[in-house]
């Protein structure tokens, strides 16, 4: 649920609208493998239990491999389902992204309010955290002085969103 193996997300080029070289790394510490292992022996043991006999048939996969095969096997079939996070950690030390009111270092006016500045990997879905980072962006964004004076020359042009925006 919490793999150690770290991914890596590089720039391509200069352009923004380059394509960005994703490699996942997955597995890359043996410990996501003796973790794999471990969670399918759990889960064929719960499914191997005298209270769900009656509802089982026979494994249909991996089935009775090796563990190198099994090893093999994870490493042939490994995606993932997970909403990726931590990419752009929030803190104050040489490789934080963001600090503390998610605005980005070296980049005037721009802030991420996203799974991105989670410190790590949740064992659950990340929507509730979003939902919470969402709502702290907004109060961040509420008192910003800055945000509030964009706003308002927004809502002296054609943005009809943005007085409303300025009203609540």
């Amino acid at each position: 649920m919490r793999p150690n193996s770290r991914g890596v997300i590089r720039l391509t080029g200069s352009d923004p609208a380059d394509p960005v070289s994703i490699d996942p790394n997955y597995l890359d510490d043996p410990q996501d493998l003796k973790d794999l292992i471990t969670g399918l022996s759990l889960a064929r043991e719960i499914g191997n239990s005298f209270a769900l006999r009656p509802f089982t048939g026979r494994e249909v996969a991996p089935g009775p491999l090796s563990v190198a095969e099994l090893e093999q096997f994870f490493r042939n079939g490994l995606g993932t389902h997970w909403h990726q996070s931590g990419t752009a950690k929030m803190g104050r030390d040489a490789m934080s992204v963001v600090d503390g009111q998610l605005k980005v270092y070296g980049v005037d006016g721009l802030r991420i309010a996203d799974a991105s500045i989670l410190p790590r990997v949740t064992t659950g879905n990340t929507m509730a955290p979003c939902v919470v980072i969402g709502e702290m962006a907004a109060a961040f964004l509420r008192r910003d002085d800055d945000y509030r004076d964009w706003l308002e020359r927004q809502s002296q042009g054609k943005d009809s969103n943005a007085e409303s925006v300025l009203e609540s």
